[in-house]
């Protein structure tokens, strides 16, 4: 995938400290995380419901206990909402679990999604070999080294057709590398704008097919950033990106 300046300007090239920066500017001007998480999750559920050929089958979310985490909680309930039989499993302790993820698992369970919050690999993946589509949910662009053990494992373990939240799960965001193991995406829905790394010809394999989203991004939080908002990312679209 070319990285050429007329397709960051149309799409976004975000680095992760970027895109922390404009949900941190986004939440000064009273845009709270819960509103983003919203929003982005309902465009993962789009992206799934049409990988699905927009009828209701079984799937699995493979979720962190981070932001990425709740997006894919978030997209559980409404595919649940649209017919399908969600399973979702959270990699987290139990008493160790923060608000905001608190309120997406107890929407979640309230909109008939089949949850476990789980210490265990095994108790995350759940039932993978009958879920007609996975979403891999479990970690976000953070990452800069090898992902620790516990999550090593759940990635290793990953399989079907799987579709990536914001980035693959081992996805370095900021170079598009794998410092260690990665998930294999049939398609990857990266919200808000392309991540950097995404660009390189190292993350094709990874990511498979991306589809870039918005997400409602504020424009002023773009501005007070810094940054120009992707000119081709308006009015709630989900793209397609050629290879």
């Amino acid at each position: 995938m070319p990285m050429s300046s007329s397709l960051q300007r149309r799409f976004g090239s975000l680095t992760p400290e970027q895109a922390s920066r404009l949900d941190a500017t986004a939440l000064d001007m009273g845009v709270g995380l819960i509103q983003l998480m919203e929003v982005a999750g309902f465009q993962v559920a789009r992206c799934a419901w049409r990988m699905l050929g927009r009828r209701a089958a079984r799937v699995h979310v493979v979720a962190g206990s981070g932001h990425n985490g709740g997006d894919g909680l978030v997209a559980a309930r409404h595919l649940a909402a649209w017919g399908c039989e969600v399973s979702a499993g959270v990699l987290v302790d139990p008493d160790r679990v923060d608000a905001l993820l608190a309120q997406q698992v107890q929407a979640a369970t309230g909109a008939g999604v089949g949850l476990r919050l789980c210490q265990r690999p095994s108790d995350v993946l759940g039932r993978l070999d009958d879920a007609a589509l996975v979403v891999d949910a479990l970690l976000g662009t953070g990452l800069r080294r090898a992902p620790r053990p516990v999550h090593a494992e759940v990635i290793a373990g990953v399989r079907g057709t799987i579709l990536s939240i914001d980035v693959p799960s081992g996805l370095d965001a900021a170079t598009g590398e794998a410092p260690g193991v990665v998930v294999h995406a049939r398609t990857t829905c990266t919200l808000a704008g392309m991540k950097r790394g995404m660009w390189n010809d190292a993350a094709r394999e990874s990511c498979g097919e991306i589809v870039v989203a918005d997400i409602g991004m504020p424009h002023l939080a773009w501005q007070r950033c810094g940054l120009a908002a992707p000119t081709s990312l308006r009015g709630g679209r989900l793209v397609t990106l050629r290879r």
